[in-house]
Order: C-alpha cells, then sequence, then structure tokens
C-alpha cells in the first residue's frame, strides 16, 4: 500500500534522527493523551455511556504505552515490526474515533480528540508524505463517519490533519536524507584521514630507510646496520596491513598511544633527544648516521627556550615527528655542507618550531612540483601531521638563501 524505505533509513537506530523523531511522537502522544483524558473527565458526565467513554482512555492509555515500549526496539533493527506498528496504530487511531461516537454527542467527550493524529504522524514518519496523505484520509474518512455529517468545522479539520501528515513525511524524508549526506561525508572525510595516516607511516619509515639504504650503501652501509633497519620496517608494514580482530579497534601504528589522553610532555626534551639520543637509546643520531656531519662540527643544533614546553603528549609526538621529516629533507635535498637549526618557542596558546637550514634552499613552486611527484615529506608528513593538529605551516626561503620551515601547532 505504502512505498517502502530501505534498511539503511533505520541504520542510525535510536540515536539518529528517526529515532528522535519517533521520541518526538511519543511526548506529542501522551500530552495528546493527558489533554484528552482531562477533558473527558470534565465532559463525561454528561456522556450518554459514559463507561465506554472511560474504556476508551483505557484504551488509548494501554496503547500509548505498549508503543512507547515497542518502537525504539523496532527503530533501531526490525524495520518490518515498525511497519506494522505503524499500520497498527492508524487502525487504532481510525477505530477510536468512529467507536467514540457510542459514547454520545461529541460535545459531551470530546474523544480521542488529537491522540488519534499521532496515527497520521506514524504513518508519516515510515513512509514519508505518501504515507503522511494516506494516513490522513484515513483518519478523516473516520472523522466523517463519526460526524455523519459535513460541516466547515470538519474540512478545516480534514485540511489541517492532511497537511499536517504531508509536511512532517516530507520532513522526515529531508532529514534522513541529510543524515545520510552527513554521514558519507564524515566517512569519506575519516578514510582520506586514515590515507593520510597511512602515507606518513610510509613516507616517514619505509621510504626514509630506502632512500638511507639507497645513499649510504655504495659508502660502504655494514650489512648488520641494513638488515637491522629492514627488519623494523617489515614490522611496521606488518602492523599496517594487520587485520583488526572482531570487536577489536583498528590498528593505527602512525597515531602515538593515547591510552592516557591527559598526558603531557616536554616538547623541548623530545626535541632535544631526537638529534641527540641518550646512551643506550636504540634511535640513530641524527647528527652521525642520517645526517653525516664535518667532522668535530654537529650538524643539527636545537635550541630551546631553557624551560620545559609542555604539550599533550601525542600532540608532542606528532610534532617531533613533522620535524624528523623536516630535518630528512634537510638531509636529502639541503646539500652535503648544509647545516640545520631547531628552534623551539613557547607562545602560550601555541607552539612554534622553526626548522631552519643554510643549504641550496628551495625554487618558487618546487614544494608543490614535489608533492604532484608523488614526494610527500612536506605536503603529507609535515603540513597533513601539524593540520591534522589544527596548527599551520609556513615555507620561507629561496634559491642560495636555505629553507625555513615554520610549525605553528595550537595547545
Amino acid at each position: 500500500m505504502f512505498p517502502t524505505v530501505s534498511p539503511e533509513a533505520y541504520t542510525a537506530g535510536p540515536d539518529g534522527v528517526r529515532g528522535a523523531l519517533w521520541r518526538s511522537l511519543a511526548v506529542f502522544r501522551w500530552v495528546a493523551f493527558g489533554y484528552a483524558a482531562i477533558a473527558a473527565g470534565v465532559r463525561l458526565r454528561y456522556a450518554d455511556r459514559p463507561a465506554l467513554g472511560l474504556a476508551l482512555i483505557g484504551v488509548m492509555a494501554a496503547w500509548s504505552v505498549a508503543l512507547t515500549v515497542a518502537i525504539p526496539t523496532a527503530t533501531r533493527s526490525r524495520p518490518r515490526l515498525l511497519r506494522a506498528l505503524a499500520l497498527a496504530d492508524l487502525a487504532v487511531c481510525a477505530a477510536l474515533v468512529v467507536g467514540a461516537e457510542l459514547v454520545g454527542p461529541r460535545s459531551s467527550h470530546a474523544l480521542p480528540m488529537i491522540w488519534a493524529i499521532s496515527g497520521v504522524f506514524g504513518a508519516a514518519l515510515v513512509w514519508g508524505t505518501v504515507g503522511g496523505v494516506v494516513g490522513g484520509l484515513l483518519i478523516a474518512a473516520a472523522f466523517f463517519a463519526e460526524w455523519g455529517t459535513l460541516t466547515d468545522s470538519l474540512v478545516k479539520t480534514t485540511l489541517q490533519v492532511l497537511l499536517a501528515g504531508a509536511v512532517t513525511g516530507y520532513l522526515t524524508r529531508t532529514a534522513l536524507r541529510a543524515e545520510a549526506a552527513v554521514a558519507a561525508m564524515l566517512a569519506a572525510r575519516a578514510a582520506d584521514a586514515q590515507r593520510a595516516r597511512l602515507a606518513r607511516a610510509v613516507h616517514d619509515g619505509v621510504l626514509q630507510v630506502l632512500a638511507l639504504i639507497a645513499r649510504e650503501a655504495p659508502r660502504g652501509m655494514p650489512a648488520d646496520q641494513v638488515a637491522r633497519l629492514a627488519a623494523a620496517q617489515e614490522s611496521v608494514l606488518r602492523a599496517l596491513l594487520r587485520v583488526a580482530s572482531p570487536g577489536e579497534a583498528p590498528v593505527d601504528p602512525i597515531s602515538p598511544d593515547t591510552a592516557d589522553a591527559g598526558a603531557r610532555t616536554d616538547l623541548a626534551e623530545l626535541l632535544v633527544r631526537l638529534v641527540h639520543p641518550p646512551a643506550g637509546s636504540t634511535d640513530e643520531p641524527l647528527g652521525t648516521t642520517v645526517y653525516p656531519g664535518r667532522p668535530g662540527v654537529p650538524r643539527v643544533t636545537v635550541a630551546t627556550p631553557g624551560v620545559p614546553v609542555p604539550l599533550a603528549s601525542h600532540r608532542a609526538a606528532e610534532v617531533v615527528a613533522a620535524v624528523r621529516a623536516a630535518l630528512d629533507n634537510v638531509a636529502q635535498h639541503a646539500g652535503p655542507a648544509a647545516s640545520a637549526w631547531v628552534l623551539v618557542e613557547d607562545d602560550g596558546d601555541e607552539v612554534l618550531v622553526t626548522i631552519r637550514d643554510d643549504g641550496v634552499g628551495i625554487a618558487p613552486g618546487r614544494a608543490d612540483e614535489a608533492a604532484a611527484a608523488g614526494r610527500l615529506g612536506l605536503a603529507v608528513s609535515i603540513r597533513g601531521r601539524v593540520r591534522d593538529l589544527g596548527g599551520d605551516v609556513t615555507v620561507l626561503g629561496g634559491p642560495g638563501l636555505g629553507t625555513e620551515v615554520e610549525l605553528r601547532v595550537p595547545r
């Protein structure tokens, strides 16, 4: 009789738009019942069959309770049950309108009053505009059967019921489409963010190690070091490819451990450790391996405020990763004689980290050309990370003037 709605329309469950609309209808149903019960209590003493009027009120109360209990389950996972309840609701409302004639003249009870309109709204929520109009016609026919005559008041009531059903159905469909569009947009955005994180992981790990091996192997890189680097990146790739078990959160090796989301760490200390790892650390010191320097001259210098620069641990880890990517660019593109400086500043509401080198510089448009060619260091590992943190990146420099990369990250 009515057009069906695809099961996808119910996937939002009781917490989505459809669930919110059904909860609103439940509130309307109970408010309308309370109004009808109070009005009947005042007028029923003038009715021909007051006991029948009380019985109708009992039926209205019982049906309201039944729908209040059953509909949340139906909206969650049982669309067929929901459609059956909507049809039954229309039938009950129409039957009560017709049965109210037996109670006595309408002026003596006015049952079931606007409570019967809840069936029209229910049909509109399930079947949209068509359901609202058809449901409105059914209830209007019941009004005509009860009144037995055509009056201006009845015509006005009928038009109001039809209009309410049509508008409710149209707005319901519009709201569901909007919800689906928003969900699709958020899913696409999440997928894009995941792809960006994976690209950063591959770029910062596997691609950098391959580039290091390609550059240093001809110079005599020890075989055991090549094996160790390859084994480490194999573990990273396996983690990236691992599929989470049912019920397990997907593994994201890019994101830092955020088990303690409120933990804070000293960004300045992390950057010093990045360049000069403490004794016993498994990290390669940037000044000796990735950035081979001139004898006795440090190639990377870190300048800090002299006091801790506290930052949420997961944000600090992403900043450090962006700085490492910037220093990788220095090693690969600034020239063999280039030195680099990392300056950390605490501006209160934000942290500023500047990576500057005295190398060959960067030509205008070179960053865009590199991104188009698939070189993702600046675009993904630096800009992408900082953008995800709500910050921004500024790149300055020119041919022969060195390059300066400024990272601004809000706290």
